[in-house]
């Protein structure tokens, strides 16, 4: 049903990773001896490098952008798809692993684009954005195992009659 805890979970991701697409995940600053500043910016829509404050380096990351799109896409139709719970835990299924290769291509970048990637270096907000990459892992696979306790409880009620 709609009015289940998993539908609040799936709306959760949704405004999770909407949210994060408008902030920088990963923001790295490096200090040289010769006072030279490198700034490292990282997120969901886009990967800069600031020298000085001054834009060095800009890319669209357009494999992110598909991938988050194809999450929000799938946990939307999970949602509205309340009625068969077996597409719903298959779908879920699917999202999960659009979720963790998302998490896995955006680590994979971060060591790609950054050069001296490290996590001793990250800042508050880098390690709160990362946090909630792994919370949106965590909120699928509890839909997950909430819809297949419906389903149980549905077949065993109809097994009873």
């Amino acid at each position: 049903m709609i009015q289940r805890i998993q539908s609040v979970f799936l709306a959760l991701i949704v405004i999770i990773l909407s949210s994060l697409c408008g902030f920088s995940i990963i923001h790295l600053v490096e200090v040289e001896p010769n006072l030279k500043t490198t700034e490292y910016v990282l997120s969901l829509f886009y990967f800069n490098k600031l020298e000085n404050g001054l834009l060095i380096d800009s890319e669209l990351q357009i494999i992110l952008i598909l991938l988050v799109s194809i999450i929000i896409g799938l946990s939307i139709f999970v949602l509205m798809n309340y009625k068969n719970r077996l597409t719903q835990m298959k779908f879920t299924i699917f999202n999960m692993v659009a979720i963790l290769a998302l998490i896995i291509l955006f680590v994979i970048k971060a060591y790609y684009f950054i050069p001296s990637f490290n996590a001793e270096k990250l800042m508050l907000p880098s390690i709160i954005g990362i946090a909630l990459f792994l919370f949106v892992a965590y909120l699928n696979v509890r839909i997950f195992f909430l819809i297949k306790k419906d389903e149980e409880l549905i077949r065993s009620a109809d097994r009873i009659r």
